[in-house]
């Protein structure tokens, strides 16, 4: 009969960066795997179990990086044991020592979950620290290797979402169609409470709420709320326009100060991300959780970054086309006046007085002063006369000025005017 090993008067257990649970129920040869497994590196911590069911509890409490078990044991037979063990810890590589060197053995455990088989041969419990370094390395490539399709995984999502949010934020000039679809998007792709999207007239104006989405029966938040106050001093104050994450029960100074509004809204964390187009500060987007204290992830951040900066260009354009819409209409009347205009002429001085007029601008315009009076005519401002012909907005007015001097004219609309009776636009 084998003997009872003292426990008290084993090695203590150092320390170490892997913790190996040996399951052996015979005293004998679990303390010579056990020695062999702790003499053999110092990174190696042992823990021992005399049954599966003492073993199954263990690893409920414990995370182990490696799991040695004998395959004959008192209370499991051995495909059973491996079995359950890997439905606690599928990721936990297990080797299985048996006193039978049987192929079809090996098969068997290697297909309940084992990771390995190592035959009680000889010696063999030297050769047992070198297989656990193996299957470590081993269960190290495939953690690597689940965390990567992991991340491709969620990065394929992001993109998904993010593509979907293009197409339907892109898919129209009205604003108010842009605003409800990007925050009834975002209010239901991320699961949110709730979604605020808020805009400015420029930089320095106050955060006005254009549209509010919340789930169930939360209260709405006022514009006024020092949220959105705070936010947007503190993007004014320290010129970083990035997104901004608070849990409620942060003790940073910004966390603190709105803290009070935290708790009145029922918000257990935020996020709230700046919306800018070309340097200009537009809003701000403003997602909230109520239900938990979510942790925004850096991946969710940099999602959320991508989707304001397109939001960002979807408010421009809307607010553009508003622009070019409202001159459209002003140039319509325009030229309905010029043309009620030009009937009244006689057809043949209509057509000396062209052949003059066009000599007369070639003698006293430039090629350059043509081409802004022909944008002036078109109803286009300064800026967008400089941004059109890649010059300073000053240039622009230096030439508009010299236009009204050189035609003797003295508004921009006898400048319109002109370019019309002239036909050069």
């Amino acid at each position: 009969m084998e003997s009872m090993v003292d426990e008290s008067k084993l090695t203590p257990i150092e320390p170490s960066e892997r913790i190996v649970l040996l399951v052996e129920h015979s005293d004998r040869e679990l303390e010579l795997c056990r020695k062999s497994i702790v003499g053999q590196s110092h990174l190696y911590g042992v823990e021992t179990a005399r049954s599966g069911e003492e073993a199954l509890n263990k690893i409920r409490e414990t995370a182990f990086d490696v799991i040695v078990t004998d395959y004959d044991l008192p209370d499991y037979t051995g495909t059973d044991f491996v079995q359950a063990l890997h439905k606690e810890v599928p990721h936990c590589p297990i080797i299985v020592i048996t006193a039978q060197d049987s192929p079809e053995l090996a098969l068997r455990v290697l297909i309940a979950g084992a990771s390995d088989y190592l035959p009680k041969i000889g010696e063999y419990q030297k050769f047992l620290p070198r297989t656990i370094t193996t299957n470590l390395q081993r269960a190290m490539l495939l953690e690597n290797l689940r965390e990567t399709y992991q991340r491709f995984e969620q990065a394929s999502k992001d993109e998904a979402l993010l593509n979907r949010l293009i197409v339907s934020i892109h898919g129209s000039l009205d604003l108010e169609d842009i605003v409800e679809k990007a925050v009834s998007s975002l209010s239901s792709e991320l699961g949110i409470s709730r979604a605020i999207l808020c805009l400015t007239s420029d930089p320095t104006s106050s955060m006005k709420i254009i549209r509010q989405l919340t789930n169930g029966s939360l209260p709405s938040i006022s514009d006024k709320s020092l949220l959105f106050a705070r936010y947007h001093d503190l993007l004014l104050d320290i010129g970083e326009r990035r997104p901004l994450v608070v849990m409620q029960e942060d003790t940073f100074p910004f966390a603190k100060d709105i803290k009070s509004v935290l708790v009145q809204s029922n918000i257990l964390s935020l996020i709230m991300v700046p919306l800018v187009y070309r340097g200009r500060l537009l809003g701000l987007l403003h997602l909230d959780q109520c239900d938990y204290a979510r942790i925004w992830t850096v991946s969710e951040i940099n999602l959320l970054s991508r989707i304001a900066n397109q939001l960002s260009i979807a408010i421009s354009q809307a607010r553009l086309y508003q622009i070019v819409e409202t001159q459209s209409t002003s140039i319509d009347k325009l030229t309905e006046l010029c043309s009620q205009l030009s009937t009244v002429v006689n057809s043949t001085k209509e057509l000396t007085e062209r052949t003059e007029s066009r000599e007369k601008v070639r003698v006293k315009l430039s090629t350059r002063e043509i081409e802004v009076l022909r944008k002036v005519a078109l109803g286009l401002s300064n800026r967008e006369i400089a941004e059109a012909l890649h010059i300073t907005e000053g240039t622009t007015e230096v030439h508009v000025s010299r236009l009204r001097k050189k035609l003797n004219l003295g508004s921009r609309a006898g400048l319109v005017r002109y370019a019309y009776e002239n036909h050069l636009c």
